[in-house]
């Protein structure tokens, strides 16, 4: 017969599965709403409602509704698999996901969320992802001096992107040739991370 000590130990792991599984019900309903609704037009307490919990679940476990956020916006990768490969045909896997989000094809809750951009929550949520998801390892993939430098021009590139479409909707970008765009977009990316510069020649004098 199972004594207190092993009865006490059940309970604890019956608890632990409990709250992982709230906490996981709280995080589908919130990337649900924000991916319908937007992220600024949905309050903690609609969330908390749409998970059967009660909203002091979401400051227990999240926070705020800031932190819920940025574990949604935590769970997609900004370019899956960009990193893995061979660092010389980086430029190019980089290109190919600049094609794709040019294109509109990023995630629902991608698209979504862009609608909110200017949400001070999401811009600095936004501000920690380009540092830990872009910049850091995109800077440490590099090899040579002034990698963050040279990271940052090609992060410079795709938010300019980002940008685009949000101001003008990139209507060019989308209606042009992927593979013409790609090929443009390797080459620009190509000589952001280079570790040197070619010099210009300029007009040559008598």
């Amino acid at each position: 017969m199972d004594g207190p000590e092993a009865v006490d130990e059940c309970a604890d792991h019956t608890r632990v599965r409990d709250r992982e599984a709230t906490r996981q019900r709280i995080l589908d309903s919130a990337r649900e709403l924000f991916t319908r609704d937007g992220y600024a037009q949905v309050s903690s307490r609609r969330i908390a409602a749409h998970a059967g919990v009660n909203v002091a679940l979401i400051n227990r476990y999240f926070g705020a509704k800031r932190g819920l956020l940025a574990e949604v916006v935590a769970e997609e990768a900004v370019f899956p698999g960009v990193f893995e490969g061979d660092p010389a045909t980086l430029p190019r896997r980089i290109a190919e996901q600049l094609v794709h989000r040019a294109r509109g094809e990023a995630t629902p809750l991608q698209r979504a969320l862009e609608h909110s951009a200017g949400d001070p929550d999401l811009q600095a949520i936004y501000a920690e992802r380009l540092e830990s998801a872009m910049l850091v390892p995109l800077a440490g993939h590099l090899s040579g001096p002034d990698a963050r430098t040279r990271a940052s021009l090609a992060v410079l590139t795709i938010l300019g992107l980002g940008t685009l479409r949000r101001v003008e909707g990139a209507t060019a970008l989308a209606e042009g040739d992927a593979g013409e765009l790609t090929e443009r977009f390797t080459s620009i990316i190509a000589a952001c991370l280079a570790e040197t510069v070619s010099p210009q020649s300029g007009p040559s004098g008598d």
